[in-house]
């Protein structure tokens, strides 16, 4: 990432250094004063002209920050960096940096839990933007000590300091990835030619607007649907469908299991390289979403995978009264981590689940979503 940090701000930096040299007439000759005059008349025009627009507040501000922050990241893989997929192996590629992207997203929201993190966070941030340390609740969110960002039950935050910390990072808890990954889902299963309209959210005419979806799919027997990431924005969907004839499905991401949040750590559970090194490869055929840990693995032995080194195992089972090794309060079929559950069972059930190499509980689950099945069966 830091890379791709630099790479972004030598572009700035580029558009900073032509505007310097036109702006300093000390850079023009004297046959060349009208030139410098013809530019600084045209940049204090539009200066004016973006100010009525007030322009900058979409560029960086706090109101809708986590918008901006996340477009800026979509605009490097989606508005560049997709450029970069001329042969199979490099959507391959592309599949494979999108996931791992994800994985650090996911990580990035360990600031949730932790106030540690949460505070140097802030306070570099306040080093680099100077204006950040002076805007409202900014100390207050630096120097609280409990959870922040999750469901009300899970945090005793109050909603404005939520909402704050929400605004520091790229559309927490999924809104981001589930954007990024839907665009692989779509291209991994060759649903057609995929239109991302995720920086391009309202299209105008002169006298109106409508707000697309966030693709559009040219099929290979050349129909064109919209995608809409998400559900609860069926009235929307409706109003682009009746305005442009364009019919719109809508995805569930809620039900997608690439968004499972430990109860116990309340991190969200990342990718495993297995996944990536599977999904990334297009010649695979995914047949389920599932993958069951203990049969399907061959990055950790099985002996590992049941005694929880792998960070990236999931548990989820409900109880059975014949099995010992699930008379616990994990087992209540909600996903944890499973390193999670095994330090927080006593010692006596954590041997029994170790020993059970319980193949039904120990899984973790593939891009999938739902909702594009149809599609997905037109596929060329």
């Amino acid at each position: 990432m830091k890379d791709i940090f630099k790479s972004m701000s030598n572009t700035l930096k580029h558009l900073e250094v032509v505007h310097e040299v036109f702006g300093n007439e000390e850079n023009f000759g004297a046959e060349e004063k009208s030139d410098y005059r013809i530019y600084r008349q045209n940049e204090e025009k539009l200066r004016e002209d973006l100010n009525k627009l007030s322009f900058d507040t979409q560029l960086y501000h706090e109101k809708g920050r986590q918008m901006i922050l996340a477009d800026f990241l979509e605009y490097i893989f989606l508005g560049r960096g997709y450029y970069s997929m001329k042969t199979r192996e490099d959507r391959e590629n592309f599949i494979k940096a999108i996931l791992h992207f994800v994985n650090l997203l996911m990580c990035y929201e360990a600031m949730t839990v932790s106030s540690n993190l949460r505070k140097k966070f802030l306070e570099k941030l306040g080093e680099k933007i100077g204006e950040i340390k002076d805007k409202s609740h900014y100390d207050e969110l630096k120097n609280f000590t409990a959870a922040v960002g999750l469901k009300k039950e899970d945090t005793d935050a109050p909603p404005y300091l939520d909402k704050y910390f929400d605004s520091m990072l790229p559309k927490t808890a999924g809104g981001l990835w589930h954007e990024l990954l839907v665009y692989i889902f779509l291209l991994r299963n060759n649903s057609g030619y995929i239109v991302p309209l995720l920086l391009t959210q309202r299209l105008m005419s002169l006298n109106s607007s409508i707000v697309p979806p966030d693709f559009l799919i040219i099929t290979h027997d050349k129909r064109i649907y919209g995608i809409e990431v998400g559900t609860k924005k069926e009235i929307q969907s409706g109003s682009f469908s009746l305005k442009t004839a364009i019919p719109t499905a809508t995805i569930d991401t809620i039900n997608s299991r690439t968004s499972d949040r430990c109860p116990i750590c309340k991190r969200w559970i990342l990718f495993c390289d297995f996944i990536i090194s599977n999904y990334s490869d297009t010649e695979k055929e995914i047949k389920k979403a599932e993958i069951r840990c203990l049969e399907d693995c061959d990055l950790y032995s099985k002996e590992e995978i049941s005694a929880g080194k792998c960070p990236y195992t999931k548990y989820s089972r409900n109880k059975a009264q014949t099995l010992e090794y699930t008379q616990h309060g994990y087992a209540g079929g909600l996903h944890y981590h499973y390193k999670c559950v095994l330090e927080n069972v006593s010692e006596d059930i954590k041997n029994k689940m170790i020993e059970a190499n319980d193949t039904v509980a120990l899984k973790t689950h593939y891009p999938y979503y739902s909702g594009l099945e149809e599609l997905i069966k037109k596929k060329g």
